[in-house]
């Protein structure tokens, strides 16, 4: 008799508690959509799904918007923490750009390039440094852009595929380079990884560079040349102002459940939130801190758990004194592999850089900058450094992502596909520019797309 009323009393507790929860969700809002994340893909999806009529809500682990980009008042001036260059090369920032009304800067061009080369401090000026470059490097860059046809449809070529397998590293050792060639291209493809080339995937560098079709000046301007001239924010601001939704701010995601009639998305508080469908657009590298009830496919948990390329630092510095605009280069395992000249401020020159290991140098040591930057300019005082390091930031865990040998082929296309009604959004997976801010905000609109139409079918 004790035991059956025991059983008795556990069902009742039971029944209470379904009651109870069903009570709590039917007084809760629901949501079509739910964003994680109000960086650029979040907010490009968000407004083109009010524009669909869908009804949307935006949570934020941050206190701020943009995600991965960052502008900050620094050293004088305002600087650009994060995510910072574009190009008309790049359709869908160039679209958005011409939809605000907001205008790019050019770098000032360099006068003169300081390079180290087998542990040896070269100079010349750009034209002279250009002659040693010039032929090698495109030479690279037209082999690796024969491979790809369509860079917005990249997964389609078969060279691709059977490319995908090599490093970066790989991929130089079929050209016949001298030792001082070597040293400057793999900097210069070092900064484009942020992060160890041998780790880096050759078909990633292939993307890009094909949009330069073969060019290694055209290259060099669409990454690294012009920036948005009222900064990163503005374009944010504005995106953000054509967003109805509520965001809620400084709301940490951790769980995305699956429930019979929707879906519950949960942050550490213990808020619950539902919707018919939800956009993930948190980085790659944090992926793994959401648990997902069911459990995303195995071959995403595979990506998730491998991760990217990208670990190093973008650097601010204040250098006492005028100079004139220059270029900086030096081979991987050296702090940072380039510094260029960006602007002056009140009688000092305003420097940014890259190197590929956060681990090794940071942004805010002002001595260990200096020591870096004396590499190139052995008077050079300091004054002052900043940055920030995305790397070892919870929300981040990555700078800009590339992609390791073969993920692009084994993973991509399976990230991109949705599950349960989660989908996943950003430049990671982005048919063209990825890692770029246009990457973003293409995924973010073909992802708000995607969930239009599935709501549409009314799948639950």
């Amino acid at each position: 008799m004790e035991l059956k009323h025991a059983k008795k009393t556990i069902q009742l507790h039971e029944k209470r508690e379904r009651l109870r929860g069903m009570r709590e969700i039917a007084s809760r809002e629901m949501f079509d959509v739910i964003i994680i994340g109000a960086g650029f893909a979040g907010l490009i999806a968000a407004r083109e799904l009010e524009m669909l009529g869908r009804r949307v809500l935006i949570i934020e682990a941050r206190d701020r918007l943009g995600g991965r980009t960052w502008v900050d008042r620094r050293l004088g001036c305002d600087v650009e923490l994060g995510g910072t260059y574009v190009h008309w090369y790049q359709p869908h920032v160039w679209n958005e750009l011409s939809r605000y009304h907001l205008t790019v800067d050019e770098a000032p061009p360099a006068k003169k390039v300081f390079w180290i080369t087998d542990g040896k401090l070269k100079s010349d000026t750009i034209e002279g440094f250009s002659a040693i470059l010039q032929d090698s490097y495109e030479q690279i860059i037209k082999e690796a852009v024969s491979n790809v046809p369509n860079p917005f449809d990249v997964l389609r070529s078969e060279a691709v595929k059977k490319m995908d397998h090599l490093s970066i590293t790989d991929f130089l050792l079929k050209f016949p380079l001298t030792q001082e060639q070597l040293d400057l291209i793999s900097c210069s493809i070092s900064i484009d990884f942020n992060g160890p080339l041998e780790k880096g995937a050759a078909t990633q560098m292939f993307r890009w560079w094909a949009f330069s079709q073969g060019v290694r000046s055209a290259f060099i301007d669409t990454v690294g040349r012009y920036k948005i001239k009222q900064g990163t924010k503005a374009l944010v601001n504005a995106i953000a102002e054509d967003v109805k939704a509520e965001i809620i701010f400084s709301s940490i995601v951790s769980l995305v459940k699956k429930e019979n009639t929707h879906i519950v998305v949960q942050s550490e508080d213990g808020s619950k939130y539902d919707g018919k469908s939800v956009i993930v657009t948190v980085p790659l590298s944090t992926l793994e801190k959401i648990q997902f009830i069911p459990g995303l496919s195995e071959n995403k948990q595979a990506f998730i758990k491998q991760k990217q390329v990208s670990e190093g630092v973008k650097v601010w510095a204040r250098i006492k004194g005028e100079l004139e605009p220059f270029m900086t280069y030096a081979p991987p395992g050296y702090p940072l592999q380039s510094i260029h000249f960006e602007k002056t401020v009140e009688g000092d020159t305003i420097v940014v850089g890259f190197g590929e290991d956060a681990s090794v140098l940071s942004p805010d040591d002002r001595a260990a900058v200096e020591k870096a930057i004396q590499v190139w300019f052995p008077q050079a005082t300091v004054m002052e450094s900043t940055g920030h390091d995305w790397v070892h930031d919870e929300f981040s865990m990555e700078t800009w992502p590339m992609l390791m040998p073969n993920q692009l082929t084994s993973y991509i296309e399976d990230m991109r596909l949705p599950e349960h009604g989660v989908f996943l959004a950003g430049t990671t997976y982005a048919n063209g520019w990825a890692g770029f801010i246009d990457g973003a905000i293409e995924s973010g609109m073909v992802t708000g797309r995607k969930v239009h139409q599935y709501l549409k079918k009314g799948t639950i």
